[in-house]
């Protein structure tokens, strides 16, 4: 049966990634508005979020969520970063809806990267031990309920508003903008020093990287999603393109990277979950436990190379 379960695990990942679609780059040019700029850059995200609902709903394709939860993300950072110039209670309203459904679908994607995490070595170093499959049993069981509230909540009502919402805050532009962001050229002017100051914050929170905690980890991986989603959203507006992706794909690497520290944090959190309905799973639990404990440690060589990188990381908009 576990042969069977991992060939069927494994076209279905293929499946799913020939099914995600992924965000589309934003095309902005030299003299553009920022507030033309912001609704180009919001429609993207909820495009990208609306592209993988039919995903969802027809597959439960893992890839679709996180994709659906990158959308979100990338609507809140924009969001975010252009509230000094354009901000308004139709783009708050859409902010705080878009967090309550990324943590909805958050929810199955924890189970998914987690049961991902499992199928490695942890699986192989175990062996074929009776509270590991009670462990993965019960881990599939509340990946399903997570995946039903993931549909439920991509399908209800309040999402729909929120869709129709924001296509309609974006088409009658329903913001306050500042004068001098509907003057030609203001995205770019405004993109650089939006980036310079992303950079700055990634940087001081970014020090001793190696030695932060699990929380001021995280504040980093947060801190360096926001600059390259910002970068992202600029990229069009410079004329180095080898430069941005050189940037982008540094970020991407480290991002990755303090992503299997969380990972590890959010494991944990799992297990407790697991552990409080299936003690039959306590020893593999434990052994879990210690097995990313071990993989935590050895990522502090990781942390200070990453650290020293985006020191050199030379800024692609100056």
């Amino acid at each position: 049966m576990t042969a069977e379960r991992d060939g069927a695990q494994q076209e279905s990942n293929v499946a799913d990634a020939l099914t995600a679609i992924k965000a589309k780059p934003i095309e902005l040019s030299q003299d553009d508005t920022l507030e033309g700029a912001a609704a180009a850059i919001f429609s993207g995200a909820l495009e990208h979020f609306l592209a993988n609902v039919p995903i969802l709903q027809s597959l439960s394709a893992p890839e679709s969520v996180h994709q659906m939860r990158v959308a979100l993300r990338r609507l809140r950072a924009a969001i975010g970063l252009l509230r000094p110039a354009v901000t308004g209670p139709a783009l708050e309203t859409a902010a705080k809806r878009a967090k309550a459904l990324a943590a909805v679908l958050g929810a199955a994607r924890d189970w998914d990267v987690f049961g991902l995490a499992l199928s490695g070595g942890p699986r192989e170093a175990i062996g074929d031990d009776p509270s590991f499959h009670a462990l993965t049993d019960a881990l599939e069981t509340l990946r399903e309920q997570a995946y039903r509230a993931a549909h439920e909540a991509v399908s209800s009502d309040e999402t729909a508003r929120f869709v129709d919402d924001l296509r309609l805050a974006i088409a009658r532009r329903d913001w306050e903008a500042a004068p001098e962001m509907r003057a030609p050229g203001s995205a770019s002017d405004f993109a650089v020093h939006a980036l310079t100051d992303l950079r700055k914050r990634l940087l001081k929170k970014s020090k001793g990287l190696a030695t932060l905690s699990a929380d001021e980890r995280h504040r980093v991986r947060i801190a360096l999603k926001k600059a390259r989603y910002g970068a992202e959203f600029f990229e069009s507006l410079f004329d180095d393109r080898k430069d941005s992706r050189a940037y982008l794909h540094a970020l991407g690497e480290m991002q990755d990277q303090l992503g299997l520290f969380n990972d590890m944090e959010v494991a944990n959190g799992l297990l407790d979950q697991i552990d409080a309905q299936t003690p039959e799973a306590a020893r593999a639990s434990n052994f879990i436990r210690g097995w990313f404990a071990h993989a935590a440690r050895q990522g502090v060589a990781h942390a200070e190379s990453s650290e020293k990188r985006l020191k050199k990381l030379a800024p692609f908009w100056t």
